[in-house]
């Protein structure tokens, strides 16, 4: 049986949300969050694979990305913000003790879920982020603003997009990358990423009471080790899932990202 992606649109907190779909909503629920100014389509290799094992797979644009409005059209400068909203989405849904899945400031977002929300979530699985991820220098990312800036937005997701994968990607998958990276506005980009540098959610960590799996790319030089290994030491129940050859998208770079976060799903059944 193949599994088809669908779409739906749903109110939450005055943004017009849309969402990618797949899988029974009967089903266990599982949420999976995109990275920095992109959107659900990176998510397209991962929910029929879940879907076909279960799982009621929701992907949704965040506010003000792709087909998502935003409130007020002010973009969203806060992890925590954005994680408040898929939250209320998630309850809007009627979602039960869904998986929260999410890659760089998805995986933030899914942090800061687990962080303020844990005892209703079955498990948290954070990509290629950290509790903090002091990674950008803010005048860098100011300077991407501008059309004349070296590099753009658009450059930077373009060269980032091959730089950023690792050796072991799927050279398919990495043309995939790129062509989803330059995609987006410049400003919503840039407000997650501000959101991004100033996320720490640290002091939080001990009281996260599910399990947690981190996943990250051993080739990912967004994301530093030893802030992968500060989180996974804060967290009770966390574990690590390294990658070798894989950068900062795992869950578009190969397969085995789906068959490591199944066995990680299956352990705590």
């Amino acid at each position: 049986m193949t599994i088809e992606i669908t779409a739906k649109y749903v109110e939450v907190d005055g943004h017009r949300l849309f969402m990618d779909v797949a899988g029974d909503p009967a089903g266990q629920p599982m949420v999976c969050i995109h990275t920095a100014g992109k959107h659900a389509l990176q998510w397209r290799f991962v929910m029929p694979y879940f879907a076909e094992r279960g799982y009621y797979v929701i992907a949704p644009d965040l506010p003000g990305h792709c087909k998502s409005l935003l409130k007020g059209f002010k973009p969203i400068d806060s992890i925590h913000a954005h994680a408040e909203v898929v939250w209320n989405l998630c309850k809007k849904l009627g979602l039960h003790r869904p998986v929260i899945m999410g890659c760089s400031i998805g995986g933030d977002i899914t942090l800061d879920i687990a962080a303020h929300h844990s005892r209703d979530l079955l498990a948290a699985i954070p990509c290629e982020a950290a509790a903090r991820t002091p990674t950008y220098p803010l005048a860098a990312l100011e300077r991407g603003l501008e059309d004349s800036a070296i590099p753009s937005f658009a450059d930077n997701g373009y060269v980032g997009g091959f730089s950023a994968s690792g050796t072991r990607a799927l050279p398919e998958r990495v043309e995939e990358i790129v062509w989803t990276r330059r995609l987006g506005d410049p400003k919503v980009h840039y407000n997650d990423l501000k959101g991004w540098v100033s996320h720490d959610v640290r002091a939080l960590l001990p009281g996260i009471s599910c399990p947690v799996a981190v996943v990250w790319g051993q080739e990912d030089y967004f994301v530093p080790f030893n802030l992968v290994e500060e989180t996974i030491a804060g967290i009770p129940n966390a574990r690590l899932i390294s990658m070798e050859g894989i950068g900062h998208y795992p869950h578009m770079e190969t397969p085995e990202f789906n068959i490591l976060v199944e066995q990680f799903l299956n352990s705590i059944k």
